[in-house]
């Protein structure tokens, strides 16, 4: 009997991971895919929606699925024996596998009180709402909590909302000593300049506390007055029953993706315990795991351990600029007009990019306006 890999989630590290497997594994592979929805959704695009522009991108997962020879099961993973290999679903019963990738994503957790969530795509249409209901010079903050750690649609928000509503008076409220501080100090500068240059006002180095009676009160003290609060939620884990998790629920994994304490079980993205959840990342994460499970099931292939290379391009009104940083260069912080990587695009794998501009029929027919 061919190996069974089971791939649990529907967006940019499930694609990543089933590319990868195609390529590396043998062609009997047996590949299911367990996803709660039907579309892959292009999360980064939904700033872009949530201030006025175009629907995020999404493709159907049915079309994907037969592209790549998988099965296709529209089910939410709850549960996991990794000790039988079985994993547990809402409707579907028990799924068997030989090896199972957890790409499920993170839940939106907590914003501060009074603020309007933005957790990408599903909260898209709501801060479309509120930002088109205030008056012609409303003021308008963008925070987020200390628990966050990838801040990029923090900007991306207050950039695009400066340039669809010029009137209004925007600034951006963030616990990081400087803006996107996780792209070193050149990115940070390049952010920090076109803050300035769209006229938003930032205030790095605080702590929203909540937001009541017009005004959002700070931890440390003080208060700045708003007529909306747009927060970025702290993530939580998905928890899952049988696997271990950290306190917040996310997924333990090594350098290899494998699940601590959990055999034939491997994590990659916004899941595990990882502090930076973003798309790039959970690629990059998905294709070092599926490596890892092609060598576990016997292909001639070596596990090679996860060393990140961070890459983003912030969203302006105009230009967009291009992010770098990564270790591994002798220019560790980057940003630039033009592209510093192959398929430029939102989603920063070459892969993944590459496969869906190769697919545009893919493209579901009921994208939102």
């Amino acid at each position: 009997m061919s190996a069974r890999v089971l791939i649990a989630g529907g967006g940019i590290g499930a694609l990543a991971a089933a590319l990868a497997l195609r390529e590396l594994a043998p062609p009997e592979l047996e590949l299911t895919l367990l996803s709660p929805g039907p579309e892959l959704v292009l999360a980064p695009e939904s700033v872009l929606e949530a201030t006025g522009g175009p629907p995020a991108a999404r493709y159907e997962l049915a079309a994907i699925a037969e592209d790549l020879g998988a099965t296709l099961v529209p089910d939410v993973l709850e549960a996991v024996d990794a000790e039988r290999n079985r994993a547990g679903t809402r409707e579907s019963g028990l799924l068997g596998f030989d090896a199972l990738l957890v790409a499920v994503g993170a839940r939106p957790g907590p914003v501060p009180p009074g603020a309007l969530r933005f957790a990408g795509a599903r909260d898209a249409a709501a801060l479309r709402v509120a930002l088109g209901s205030l008056g012609e010079t409303p003021r308008v903050l963008f925070t987020t909590g200390a628990g966050v750690g990838w801040t990029l649609p923090l900007y991306e928000l207050a950039l695009l909302a400066a340039a669809r509503h010029p009137g209004a008076s925007i600034a951006v409220v963030t616990p990081e000593p400087r803006p996107a501080a996780v792209f070193g100090p050149v990115a940070s500068r390049e952010v920090a300049h076109r803050l300035a240059e769209a006229g938003v006002e930032l205030r790095a180095g605080h702590v929203p506390e909540a937001f009541e009676d017009g005004r959002l009160w700070l931890a440390e003290g003080g208060s700045l007055p708003a007529d909306l609060v747009v927060a970025l939620p702290q993530p939580a884990g998905p928890a899952i029953a049988g696997l271990p998790s950290d306190p917040h629920g996310f997924l333990p994994v090594d350098r290899f993706g494998r699940v601590l304490g959990a055999a034939g079980v491997w994590a990659a993205g916004d899941a595990t315990a990882r502090p930076l959840k973003q798309g790039g990342l959970a690629a990059q994460q998905a294709e070092v795991a599926a490596r890892s499970i092609a060598a576990a099931l016997g292909a001639p292939v070596e596990p090679v351990g996860y060393e990140p290379s961070l890459r983003g391009v912030l969203l302006t009104g105009d230009a967009p600029r291009f992010l770098r940083h990564t270790a591994v260069s002798t220019v560790p912080s980057a940003a630039s007009e033009r592209p510093l990587w192959s398929a430029p695009g939102k989603v920063a794998d070459a892969r993944v990019a590459h496969y869906l501009a190769n697919h545009e029929s893919f493209r579901s027919h009921h994208e939102h306006a």
